[in-house]
């Protein structure tokens, strides 16, 4: 089945590209048909005695410096452009003559911005107008030359004599990059359609395999069901959530300790770059665990990625204010009494490492901040961020701390500190975590995520983990 789906996809895409090969020639033939049409429409209603004339009166180039000082130019510049834009010509109509005295093509008006009379004309087609011009041909010229398309008709005075001619380019690289641009766009059509062919082809293969594996064990595809959803959840909450790795970019020692109850969790760390200097971190205890709370932390975390989009951000008190107003919109609960306590507790910092400056905002989460030896725990606002409990429009309070080099942030969910353990089977508390890490933050961040971990593990023993747990610590 792979093997025909295969082979089908090559065969529509090799009758794509051979129906494009000749998709250039095309366009370039329905560009040289519209040259051909501005160039031998327009020549014929030209006054070749008017460009005579122009030529007599200026017989030296910069004396016509403004397309309204001659009356005879305006008119013919005026045609010009209006044949030029009706076109959608990209390169500007000229009318050029040739001056036998000085041997050289000349321009005598042109649909640009600024006259060019006398000046000499060198480009695209250059050498077959001047052959055009001299010989006297009155047929029309019709010729591709320096990666252009050029079209030239004769334009005559009213006794019929050839004065000068008028030139029309289109750049070949334009029509030669819209051929490859169709022809782009229908291999990703066709594509997206036999993806499309083969989601539903396969779908209707995996469920007729599904059917019959349920009439064997309906039980053991209900039990491989189950864990292919929760592991599917993980992955996406793993692809939402910014990997540990992308600290690097700001921090050289740092750690992130993910300990979920479940195969997911309801807490997360984030992290986004604003510059090379500025960042946000944050970590993030949503309501509930295991797919509940992956289901939370996945919300959450797309309203994050989208503020870090939309919103400047400053103050993390004012990024916690709209986070909570689209969160209560997100999840339905304005107004709502019961049922909407869905949300999430969370420590939101900005750090400015050129200006040695950390902005916080905590919602029921505090910031650890070790300067000088010494602790420091700045309390979050008693605010969650989402439910209608606490009304819509929340202002939590900003705080503002100056770093220096060698101090250490530690941000984290409750799951740490509310685990049951030790010898009476009492939770760890904030204290004991206080003192570990004031025992520790002198020592390297992985060394210090290796200390908190153990100490975890030792305290909980063989008690079930009750919580999810996120601790993440970062040397400024």
């Amino acid at each position: 089945m792979l093997l025909l789906y295969g082979a089908a996809l090559l065969v529509g895409l090799a009758i794509i590209i051979n129906l494009h090969r000749g998709e250039k020639e095309a366009l370039r033939e329905q560009a040289m048909a519209r040259l051909a049409g501005v160039t031998g429409t327009l020549s014929a209603q030209l006054d070749g005695g008017r460009v005579a004339r122009l030529l007599e009166t200026y017989d030296s180039r910069g004396m016509l410096i403004k397309n309204t000082q001659d009356a005879w130019y305006y008119v013919m510049h005026g045609a010009l452009v209006k044949s030029a834009e009706a076109a959608g010509l990209e390169a500007p109509l000229l009318v050029v003559a040739y001056d036998a005295g000085k041997q050289e093509l000349q321009i005598v008006a042109t649909s640009a911005g600024r006259p060019a009379l006398r000046e000499p004309y060198a480009g695209a087609g250059a050498a077959q107008a001047r052959r055009f011009l001299q010989d006297g041909d009155a047929r029309p010229l019709r010729t591709q030359a320096d990666g252009e398309l050029v079209a030239l008709d004769v334009v005559r005075t009213n006794t019929g004599r050839p004065v000068a001619a008028l030139l029309a380019r289109a750049p070949t690289a334009a029509l030669d990059a819209a051929a490859r641009g169709k022809l782009f766009r229908d291999i990703v059509a066709a594509l997206v359609f036999f993806a499309l062919i083969g989601v539903v082809f396969f779908r209707r293969v995996a469920r007729l395999v599904q059917r019959e594996e349920r009439e064997r064990t309906d039980l053991q595809v209900r039990h491989d069901g189950i864990t292919d959803s929760i592991a599917y959840a993980g992955k996406i909450q793993t692809a939402l959530i910014p990997p540990p790795e992308r600290l690097r970019e700001q921090f050289d020692d740092f750690f992130v300790l993910n300990r979920p109850r479940d195969l997911v969790s309801g807490d997360f760390h984030w992290y986004h770059r604003i510059s090379g200097h500025e960042c946000l971190v944050a970590a993030a205890d949503c309501t509930g665990h295991g797919l509940p709370g992956a289901m939370m932390a996945a919300i959450a975390c797309s309203l994050l990625n989208d503020l870090a989009r939309e919103m400047d951000l400053r103050d993390p008190a004012e990024v916690l204010s709209e986070l909570n107003r689209r969160m209560i919109r997100a999840l339905h609960q304005e107004g709502r009494r019961t049922g909407a306590g869905d949300g999430m507790d969370i420590a939101l910092c900005r750090i400015d490492r050129r200006k040695h400056e950390l902005r916080f905002a905590g919602a029921f989460r505090p910031l650890y901040w070790i300067h000088g030896g010494k602790l420091t725990v700045i309390n979050g606002d008693r605010l969650p961020v989402g439910g209608s409990h606490h009304g819509y429009d929340r202002t939590y309070t900003p705080h503002r701390v100056d770093l220096v080099p060698g101090d250490r942030i530690y941000l984290f969910s409750d799951g740490y500190v509310d685990q049951f353990g030790g010898p009476d089977n009492r939770k760890f508390m904030p204290a004991r975590l206080n003192d570990l890490l004031l025992a520790h933050h002198h020592r390297p961040m992985a060394q210090q995520a290796t200390a908190l971990e153990r100490a975890f593990l030792e305290w909980k023993g063989p008690n079930p983990q009750i919580d999810d747990v996120c601790v993440m610590g970062i040397a400024v």
